[in-house]
């Protein structure tokens, strides 16, 4: 597949140019994108592989406009020109003494053509600047232009010397990080080199093996994203690279010479890793000496932006993650209207973009790593790692080893090289603890010790390693009880219960229940419909296992390979429960009311009469006010209610509670 090549230039005209000038070059290699700040197509600007950015030394110096423009992270290569080696000749052909204008878009875009000619060895013409908005022109003739003829005096005589070409370095720069070196060795580069101007140690070679030693190396140094430093055997800097002089704001001609220590004293050329900051920006920096037969030469010094650095090892990470490791679930996934799991819903999502921990509770079966990965896929962590670890699965020993990672021989068995824990896998990623009410007080105390300072040590090792994780948990247990009884830390459970989000039981949303079974029938490819008595026996059912048991029982219906349900087809619990309501009450309607009383009694809520007889509709048995009045007063009478006023609602009273056990019991 062809890498692409995008192009920025302030004019549309240099861009067109300089695209045709490397499609003829580099056709074969890479597909070019041009764009100008002219017309605006800058702002439409595609993702390439490389970008060739068109820029003056004033632009290096105080304005680097085209940074506005290119994606995060973009590589770079800035455009240097020079003039071909016929528009030399022509100059050359003029007589000593020759006084002409020089004309370009800028005084400073003059003035730099002037110089490079003078550098280039024109030394028969004295040159004086002319650009649009000059105060006044001498009468001088001829009038000379890199391409820009229109922008010279009206009437001039004036003499094209061809837009200015891309030098053969940056050529060669754009081929090694297109990552095609052989294009050096071509035909095509050979004789575009040997149309160039210049004294350039890239234009005397026809091929890229006949380069000297030190013209290779500074080829391949400037090609790298890396920013390097070096400095000679006295502490003087010879060599800084592209990279380098954008990150350091500098020129190197302006560094080239200096003592480094003066120069650049931030910049350390000895010892290990570090971590400085220069002009304001943290950077990586790595040094090390040079030494030939054991003769120092000096150092030098390699430059990353920090979060440069951070993001390539969570990428690296990524790809020792195991591809498994991701969640697939998002909010769409959540089915349901009732307004408990649309409370719930919206909750996590207002808080799925902050990095707090999350602590999930709900009955086994409710979904929490449902939750739990939507979570993360609505988080600015969405692209990296999610890893959902069971901690009641695993023995203390082995959740250790998996969480924190191990050294190579740090016990018996463990694995040559040691291994990274899924800690270190989800770096800038998302951590799922399922049943964390399951672990030891002695593993307590060392998860704790993670949380609080965001680093790991592989068992076996003494050294920290940092990491950047979100933690989300999930219990089907009290526990804050089991805080109070004192066998879960108060202190870990605070850090782990950031923010609380209670995943609501099935039958806390009854009003979901034919929705959910409706979506895993979808889900199973099932034919059968259900009849209005089953119906009404999966809306009365208590569904202890939540809605792991709802489609539990729909994949169960799915292989009977019926085409409608009825009650006799369902399993012996959905049929006792439909016997319930006809004989354990002395009506549907007492039954109904009885289920919605006693199932938000565990709550500690209560229900107003017309949130009473809306919740007996969704139960499938139709309730007036007037008969909704009649029960609670029934109710009320035998003491088994306690009514009451305004939000609080009506309620069991415990021997009220008690009895409707019974009747479940019937």
């Amino acid at each position: 597949m062809k890498k692409t090549l995008g192009i920025l230039s302030k004019s549309r005209r240099m861009a067109d140019f300089y695209a045709g000038l490397l499609n003829g070059l580099l056709g074969g290699m890479a597909e070019i994108d041009a764009s100008s700040l002219e017309d605006g197509s800058i702002r439409k600007l595609r993702d390439c592989d490389l970008y060739l950015v068109s820029v003056t030394s004033y632009d290096l110096i105080y304005h680097s406009w085209a940074k506005d423009f290119l994606p995060p992270k973009a590589r770079t290569v800035q455009a240097s020109v020079t003039f071909s080696m016929e528009a030399m000749e022509t100059l050359r052909a003029y007589p000593d003494g020759t006084k002409a204008l020089l004309v370009n878009q800028t005084r400073h875009m003059a003035m730099e053509s002037i110089s490079q000619l003078y550098h280039l060895g024109i030394s028969n013409i004295e040159f004086l600047p002319y650009y649009p908005g000059a105060e006044s022109a001498p009468e001088l003739s001829p009038v000379f232009s890199p391409g820009e003829a229109e922008l010279a005096p009206p009437g001039a005589d004036v003499v094209d010397l061809g837009s200015r070409r891309l030098t053969a370095n940056t050529v060669c720069e754009i081929a090694l990080r297109l990552g095609n070196p052989a294009f050096l060795e071509s035909r095509e580069f050979a004789a575009y080199a040997a149309a160039l101007a210049g004294v350039d140690y890239s234009l005397q070679t026809l091929s890229y093996n006949s380069l000297t030693m030190e013209s290779k190396l500074e080829l391949i140094l400037n090609a790298l994203d890396a920013g390097i430093v070096c400095e000679d055997e006295d502490g003087r800097i010879t060599l800084v690279n592209r990279a380098a002089e954008e990150q350091l704001c500098s020129s190197g001609e302006r560094l080239l010479g200096r003592p480094a220590a003066e120069a650049l004293p931030e910049l350390p050329f000895d010892g290990g890793p570090r971590l400085v900051s220069i002009l304001g920006r943290d950077f990586s920096v790595t040094t090390a000496p040079l030494y030939i037969r054991e003769r120092s030469l000096g150092a030098f010094a390699i430059l990353r932006p920090f979060q440069e650095v951070e993001d390539q090892q969570a990428t690296l990470r990524l790809q020792k993650t195991p591809k498994s490791h991701h969640a697939k679930y998002t909010f769409q996934d959540i089915k349901g209207a009732s307004p408990a799991i649309r409370k719930t819903r919206e909750i996590a999502r207002r808080v799925a973009g902050s990095s707090a921990s999350i602590m999930l509770d709900g009955e086994s079966g409710t979904g929490k790593e449902l939750f739990a990965q939507a979570i993360h896929n609505a988080s600015p962590r969405r692209e990296r790692p999610f890893i959902a670890v069971n901690c009641a699965a695993l023995s203390e020993t082995l959740l250790e080893s998996e969480l924190f990672g191990y050294e190579e021989g740090a016990f018996t068995g463990a694995k040559k090289g040691g291994r990274a824990g899924l800690f270190e896998c989800a770096h800038q990623g998302t951590l799922f603890l399922d049943e964390i009410e399951t672990v030891s007080p002695a593993f307590q105390a060392k998860l704790l010790r993670v949380l609080q300072e965001q680093e790991v040590v592989r068992i076996g090792s003494v050294n920290p390693i940092p990491v950047d994780v979100r933690v989300l948990s999930a219990t089907n247990e009290d526990l804050s009880g089991r805080v109070r009884q004192g066998s879960f830390r108060r202190d870990l459970y605070y850090r782990l219960n950031v923010i609380p989000l209670h995943i609501p039981a099935l039958r806390e949303r009854r009003e979901d229940i034919l929705l959910l079974a409706e979506t895993f029938r979808h889900q199973f490819r099932a034919s059968f419909t259900l009849s209005k008595p089953v119906q009404e026996a999966l809306l009365r059912y208590r569904w202890t296992g939540n809605i792991r048991e709802l489609r539990n029982c729909m994949e169960y219906l799915h292989h009977m390979g019926l085409q409608e349900v009825t009650l006799e087809d369902l399993p012996e619990q959905f049929r006792t429960c439909a016997g319930k309501r006809r004989d354990g009450a002395a009506s549907s309607r007492e039954w109904a009311v009885w289920q919605v009383l006693g199932e938000l009694y565990p709550q500690g809520r209560g229900i107003g009469r017309q949130g009473l007889v809306r919740a007996c509709g969704n139960l499938g048995v139709r309730l007036s006010e007037h008969e909704a009045r009649e029960e609670l007063r029934r109710l009320q009478d035998a003491g088994w209610l306690a009514v009451g006023q305004g939000r609080g609602g009506t309620r069991l009273t415990k021997a009220g509670y008690d009895r409707y056990l019974e009747l479940l019991e019937q």
